[in-house]
């Protein structure tokens, strides 16, 4: 199915362009004066009331916009990594009872702490031999088999390998004088080489230390974000060890969805299922400071039934009023109101990125930057359909994503609740301003109905 998705969307293009016969589409030249999003005149006080009095006109954003001066985001913390090492082990596998040695396998090096370094090691990590990586910017990532201890040097029946297939320690220790055993727990390690990174540092908005910090102050306890388990630096690269999601991502599993009329797309209780997910895993992000500007589909984990944002390569930090001082900025947990962000450039996936950062001209909110690209992804999910190219109105799909949803929706024979396209249409609202916030979006009726448990994995089966 996913050639569906893409001659779809050249379809749709080609639809709109039709349409565009008896509606003038604005051009380059009439983009300020028709564009409705740009956000109000910042005030400059230095000391903004603590308690402002209540305006009943007053939408989320004018808190944010009025809570002072637009500051750059806050630098992360340099982020926490241990020694790691990749070595050939000893692997017991207990379903076929033998032994192998098992090759590039990843763990923690002890050996700068302590004499006997390697066996204290409890976790190992085995990419997986038939698993190709997966190519990125920085490295790839590898899907590997957790190895646990089992036995120490000092153990009983270790079995004997010729002496050509064991290496030696710089203790002078043998590696397969340790067993590990192979359990079924799997993990995705994302491998980011330090010549790379070095290469395309401040070149690249994608930043593996940022991400890592990142991961880090979101932490591992939140079902829809993706922690990190270790980080481990094994002298080449930096290894970040990750939960493993085995059902694919939202990109995927959207090629493969088909409506009961045959078209392409999610039906609504679906799309609301894996919807409710992510905007839960954007507060929660959001919750600690953190704007992720790089929302999309394929940034998006299947998990059996669920959902996991991914990928905090491009995230910032943003920036609130220090509660100690109203004249500066801090991080969420010090801070008391979050403040607009200094134009960083623009950042993210073209068909995602909101209008606001990809015109990069004026101050914007980290958390209406986010809640745009959810609604792209939803208006994604419901049609089965591609988005814009880019977020401008000269581009037909845009024009009518932001001014005619709901006759799109129509020509498109998109059945969609009354609810559903007043969520679409106010998270798509080209004038952050007028956006709904996170929590309106929490609280909005289309989320009233009870969800429908959903299985990629057996949706995957079934078609």
């Amino acid at each position: 199915m996913a050639s569906s998705w893409s001659s779809n969307g050249e379809t749709a293009v080609r639809h709109l362009t039709a349409k565009m016969e008896t509606v003038r589409i604005p051009s380059e030249s009439d983009n300020k004066a028709m564009s409705d999003d740009t956000p109000p005149q910042q005030q400059q006080q230095a000391s903004p009331p603590k308690q402002p009095p209540y305006n009943p006109n007053q939408l989320p954003y004018d808190v944010v916009a009025e809570a002072g001066p637009p500051a750059d985001p806050i630098v992360f913390p340099r982020p926490r990594m241990l020694r790691g090492r990749r070595g050939e082990v000893c692997c017991y596998n207990p379903r076929t009872q033998d032994h192998k040695m098992a090759k590039n396998v990843l763990f923690r090096d002890f050996s700068h702490e302590f004499e006997d370094g390697d066996a204290r090691v409890a976790r190992a990590y085995w990419p997986v031999p038939f698993k190709k990586p997966i190519q990125t910017i920085m490295g790839h990532v590898e899907i590997c088999m957790v190895l646990t201890r089992s036995k120490g040097p000092d153990d009983n029946n270790i079995p004997n390998f010729d002496d050509s297939s064991s290496e030696e320690n710089e203790e002078g220790e043998r590696e397969d004088d340790i067993i590990f055993e192979l359990t079924e727990e799997m993990v995705a390690v994302k491998v980011n080489y330090s010549q790379r990174m070095d290469e395309l540092r401040n070149r690249h908005a994608e930043d593996p230390l940022k991400e890592i910090a990142a991961m880090q102050i979101i932490g591992d306890e939140h079902a829809n974000v993706m922690g990190c388990i270790d980080v481990l630096f094994d002298g080449n690269a930096l290894n970040v060890v990750m939960r493993y999601c085995g059902s694919g991502d939202l990109f995927q599993l959207l090629q493969d969805s088909v409506r009961e009329d045959g078209q392409p797309g999610m039906a609504e209780p679906q799309a609301r299922y894996w919807f409710r997910q992510v905007i839960a895993g954007v507060k929660h992000i959001h919750d600690v400071g953190i704007c992720h500007r790089d929302l999309s589909p394929e940034n998006v984990m299947i998990d059996g039934g669920g959902a996991l944002i991914i990928d905090m390569g491009m995230a910032i930090r943003m920036p609130y009023t220090d509660s100690s001082n109203a004249s500066s900025v801090t991080d969420r947990s010090r801070g008391s109101q979050r403040r607009m962000i200094r134009p960083q450039g623009a950042c993210g996936k073209l068909p995602y990125m909101s209008p606001e950062v990809y015109r990069n001209k004026q101050p914007f909110d980290g958390e209406a930057v986010d809640v745009w690209t959810c609604g792209t992804i939803l208006f994604c999910m419901v049609t089965g359909n591609r988005s814009y190219q880019r977020p401008h109105p000269s581009d037909p799909q845009f024009y009518w994503m932001t001014k005619g949803i709901t006759q799109l929706l129509g020509d498109w024979n998109v059945q969609l609740s009354p609810e559903g396209v007043h969520l679409l249409q106010n998270m798509l609202r080209v004038d952050p301003r007028l956006r709904l916030s996170l929590e309106e979006i929490e609280n909005h009726p289309w989320f009233s109905h009870e969800d429908e448990p959903q299985d990629a994995d057996d949706m995957e089966f079934q078609l």
